[in-house]
């Protein structure tokens, strides 16, 4: 059983210095017990505790898992036993470059004298692959900055911030504030209130005004530097494109040369030249940073309303399995071991995004079948009976509910397209299930996003993507909370790496905490792209996520077609009934067309007409064909 260490700044006890380690993917054995398979006992980890005060946490530490090293720094030499604990401060450790495998900061942070010097002294002696696991204080509500044991109160944006800028992939960040409450509960029945209220002073009066919290936190050093110098020594095309910067990093050896914030900071990199998609059609192969032999998988995109060379992307067997990690985590929101899943999405081969489904929810025993894009709805309605969650593209799950509204499934999953509130609705009303969606693209890797139980905006990729919001005429970051577009740099990839790729998404950053306790940042609902919407007069925008949220409000609309032409101004629309309507095609069209014109009034003109149209060829996503002539 774990010992609960009393101390002001250490609500939780052990029991969360455990969590944080899950975070990491480490499982702390019980005192005595035998090596896990999370922990390879032939290498042992280098721990190096920051802040260590008495050396609780390394005792602690000691006792389940005696084949570490463990080392620890406080700067009081007073609360320590020398040769055991080194005297030193956070802003300046006295230990080589990446040397650590975990460096821990309990409650240590937010007392430096200079926080973010104390964090890029932590991402200058962890190894590349290694963990700075965090527990702190933050505001809430109001940032305080207090002169006495409490350090500073910041918010978890501030902190978020400080973490990136000095080099950190954040991984996992969790408000745990409820073990705070618990520890002040704790301390009154152990009669120790009044020495704990002496030991504030006055600081208890203000701790209210700040709305006082508490957060555990996993982050690795981020792969953006690294991924810089393998694209400079393995990528002809990042080679010449990034020629006019090269020279800002220094000499690099090799890939296994990891820069640093310092000497090569996130102003420096906003500098470096946009990759565009017409780049990657026109010489896919110059991307490449390996040998042909390594690709697991080349995905050529093609896709409705596009014309020219299609996108060719290549991926190797790393690169996918990341993104199988990724669905083993994410997907755990949706689904529990025992469930079925049914996958209507491109499959069954082990690289497909119904195969690295399959992979990713096999770990967690979730039986899977990959049943592919829906070409059949009977077949398709088939597959469906008795899954606990259904998975595939917006309008084709839609239009398996109108064609199969007996099936059950408790949770519904739509990814690889625009998602219309109307059709979440239809689903959850038709299935009586929650309807939960992801974000990505074949260029994120297939993942990139997905909501948790509170469904309030994608929480991300952070190891592997790093997201950036820009302006689409200036390229430069938009304000705080603003739409604007999805530019991606990946972070840990080898095929085909991808640096400040403009993704074509409209999209925006949350800052606020997730109802589900999360303080990273989130993305929000992604609002279509660049190349499938129009400008019209009077301010308003013609886009096939719009047409999407007015038409499938529709009842009777099962799916439709969409085609502009700019130089008349004129939109069509080609749609289809849903079954069981008997209404005359007149009234059908009539509705759509009184739908349109209501919405767009004089700014274009419309036209009306239904037609067969199937949702189930290619890979399900609709684009606005946008005509010039």
């Amino acid at each position: 059983m774990d010992t609960n260490e009393c101390s002001l700044c250490r609500p939780g006890g052990f029991a969360l210095t455990r969590q944080m380690f899950q975070f990491a993917g480490i499982e702390i054995p019980e005192a005595g017990a035998a090596d896990t398979e999370s922990i390879d006992p032939a290498v042992p980890f280098r721990v190096i505790d920051i802040g260590c005060g008495a050396g609780g946490t390394m005792r602690w530490l000691s006792e389940h898992c005696p084949g570490w090293q463990i080392s620890g720094l406080d700067k009081n030499p007073d609360v320590h036993e020398p040769g055991w604990i080194e005297t030193g401060c956070a802003e300046k450790l006295p230990y080589p470059d990446q040397t650590a495998d975990i460096i821990l900061m309990e409650c240590s942070c937010s007392k430096a004298a200079e926080p973010a010097a104390a964090l890029r002294e932590a991402y200058r002696v962890l190894k590349p692959e290694g963990w700075l696991l965090m527990s702190d204080m933050y505001a809430r509500k109001k940032e305080l900055f207090l002169d006495g044991m409490l350090g500073r109160l910041e918010s978890a944006k501030t902190i978020c911030d400080r973490m990136a800028d000095a080099g950190f992939a954040l991984v996992n960040m969790q408000d745990v504030s409820g073990t705070l409450a618990e520890w002040i509960g704790q301390q009154i029945f152990d009669g120790n209130l009044e020495s704990v209220c002496a030991a504030l002073g006055a600081e208890r009066k203000i701790l209210k005004e700040a709305g006082c919290g508490y957060f555990i936190a996993a982050a690795q050093p981020s792969g953006l530097w690294r991924t810089l110098s393998y694209v400079k020594e393995k990528s002809p095309f990042y080679q010449k494109k990034f020629t006019s910067v090269w020279g800002q990093l220094g000499e690099m050896a090799g890939s296994d040369v990891r820069l640093a914030p310092d000497s090569f900071s996130w102003a420096d990199f906003r500098t470096l030249p946009l990759t565009t998609p017409e780049e990657l059609k026109a010489e896919p192969e110059t991307f490449l940073c390996v040998p042909a032999k390594e690709i697991a998988r080349i995905i050529t995109l093609k896709t409705s309303g596009s014309t020219g060379a299609p996108k060719r992307l290549f991926f190797t067997e790393d690169d996918l399995m990341q993104t199988a990690d990724f669905f083993e985590t994410g997907m755990q929101y949706m689904v529990k071991p025992g469930d079925r899943v049914t996958v209507y999405m491109e499959g069954p081969g082990f690289f497909s995004i119904g195969g690295l489904l399959k992979e990713g929810l096999g770990r967690i025993r979730v039986e899977t079948k990959v049943h592919g894009l829906i070409h059949d709805m009977e077949a398709a309605a088939r597959d469906g009976e008795g899954a606990d969650c259904l998975i595939g593209v917006p309008s084709q799950m839609y239009a398996l509910a109108a064609h199969a509204p007996g099936l059950g499934p408790k949770t519904v999953l739509l990814s690889a397209d625009y998602v219309p509130v109307s059709v979440q609705r239809f689903l959850e009303r038709t299935w009586n299930c929650r309807v939960f969606t992801h974000w990505g693209m074949t260029e994120t890797g297939y993942g990139g996003g997905v909501q948790c139980g509170a469904r309030g905006g994608y929480h991300m990729r952070d190891r592997d993507l790093l997201i950036e919001i820009l302006d689409p005429e200036t390229g430069q970051p938009v304000p705080e909370g603003q739409y604007g577009e999805l530019v991606l740099t990946t972070l840990r990839r080898r095929g085909m790496p991808l640096v400040r790729y403009r993704t074509g998404d409209l999209g925006r950053m949350i800052a606020e905490p997730c109802a589900c306790g999360c303080l990273k940042p989130r993305l929000d609902k992604v609002e279509g792209r660049l190349d499938d919407s129009v400008r019209l007069s009077g301010g308003k925008v013609l886009s096939m996520h719009l047409l999407d949220e007015l038409l499938f409000a529709l009842d009777e609309v099962e799916d439709f077609q969409a085609s502009y032409n700019a130089a008349q101004k004129h939109l069509t629309v080609a749609v289809m009934k849903k079954a069981g309507y008997a209404d005359t095609v007149g009234s059908r069209v009539k509705n759509v067309k009184a739908a349109l014109t209501e919405y767009f009034g004089n700014c274009l003109t419309v036209s009306v007409i239904e037609k067969e149209i199937s949702p189930y060829i290619g890979s399900g996503k609709r684009r606005l064909i946008i005509e010039e002539k």
